[in-house]
């Protein structure tokens, strides 16, 4: 076996009601005046609130910055920063999906590190900043337990990384009760999405395998119950622990096309980001055939989907991404939208090639691909989802 490193980032606590230990914990971090990262869905839901009231109960003062958007903008990760200055908080709390908890790690930098956001793209070279507690109220980014939040970058357009690790974690599915179909859809695939791209990149190592293996197992049997039941605790709970496992295995090794193009949608068209890994991923396991036969497998295996004997590299690779793209188009009444739904044409779809190039996830491709092969990738991805 080759040399690998294994990153385990925050601690996690998990179960039902977690949540309301979150002033013993941010109490435990040193934290007296929090704020809290979220967005304006979570905090009309009550949740943000919920958890002030939490950390009220534990004599934590806080305030609430509820001005995330979908893909956060660097501009708005500035102000929110700025907002947690000017109340001279001592801890950042980041409660929502995946976008929050990018924006929250991004905002905690530069609480206490000079403008712009963009000299910490892809680096460690900052001061520590303030305790952040991550708190999911979706399955999908694992971005609690990443080493990276992804930024909109407004100069350019494109998605870039910020590197930054929470103190904590806390998993509650209790908080997940009654997210409508379409997001936990989406936001399952997302999960699925990082798995297997980590799973077949070009740097693997066994804790992603063993994560990977378990998160697929669960995506596969609970997501679609998630979607139909939005108040089963049982699926919401194995989804948080998948998707969490996700992001973790995903952290050792890193997604590669599938995010790389997915990315690089969301950046463009503004599609919903487990719509684009919805189109890319499929095909992008069909590619990975070619290199990671090994792995594809032991992805077939964990869903339970089993090959005819005389089946060609290529065959098996076709089939694995029918039964993906079967399994995304099997969760209740949330169906995935074609690409020309959006009004994007095949030129325009094609036109991302450079922009998937450069993106950091297409560094971790299993086999290399020429700008050509990529262009001509990008239209297969099209005809299959219009």
């Amino acid at each position: 076996m080759q040399k690998v490193k294994y990153f385990m980032t925050s601690p996690v606590l998990a179960g039902q009601g977690a949540a309301k230990d979150v002033g013993a914990e941010a109490g435990k971090l040193g934290m007296r005046k929090a704020m809290i990262v979220t967005d304006k869905g979570v905090a009309k839901a009550g949740i943000a609130e919920l958890i002030a009231g939490y950390l009220k109960a534990a004599g934590i003062e806080t305030v609430i910055f509820d001005e995330v958007q979908p893909d956060p903008l660097d501009t708005t990760c500035v102000a929110g920063a700025e907002f947690a200055v000017a109340n001279e908080v001592d801890g950042i709390i980041g409660l929502g999906g995946g976008s929050v908890m990018d924006a929250s790690k991004a905002m905690n930098i530069l609480t206490h590190n000079p403008l712009p956001l963009s000299q910490y793209y892809e680096s460690w070279d900052y001061n520590k900043a303030f305790p952040l507690i991550l708190i999911p109220t979706t399955a999908g980014t694992g971005a609690e337990n990443t080493l990276y939040g992804v930024i909109s970058c407004t100069e350019t357009g494109r998605k870039r990384v910020v590197c930054e690790v929470g103190s904590l974690t806390i998993l509650d599915p209790e908080l997940a009760y009654g997210l409508p179909a379409d997001i936990t859809a989406y936001t399952g695939i997302d999960a699925f999405s990082h798995i297997v791209e980590g799973m077949t990149c070009n740097v693997l190592n066994p804790l992603t395998d063993a994560l990977g293996i378990d998160a697929i197992k669960r995506i596969y049997k609970w997501l679609p119950i998630a979607v139909k039941e939005p108040d089963n605790l049982e699926a919401r709970e194995n989804m948080a622990i998948a998707s969490n496992f996700a992001g973790t295995a995903n952290t050792n090794t890193c997604s590669h096309l599938g995010h790389a193009m997915a990315q690089c949608i969301g950046a463009r068209f503004h599609v919903t980001h487990g719509i684009a890994c919805a189109w890319s991923v499929p095909e992008v396991m069909a590619y990975a055939a070619k290199g990671r036969m090994d792995q594809l497998q032991k992805i077939a295996d964990a869903l339970g989907f089993t090959f005819d004997e005389n089946d060609t590299v290529e065959e098996k690779g076709q089939k694995i991404a029918d039964f993906i793209r079967s399994f995304y188009n099997s969760l209740g009444d949330v169906k995935i939208k074609k690409i020309s739904d959006y009004g994007i044409t095949r030129e325009e779809f094609q036109s991302i090639v450079d922009d998937v190039r450069k993106d950091n996830c297409y560094a971790f491709l299993p086999m290399e691909l020429t700008r050509d092969e990529v262009y001509e990738f990008l239209g297969r991805v099209y005809d299959t989802n219009s």
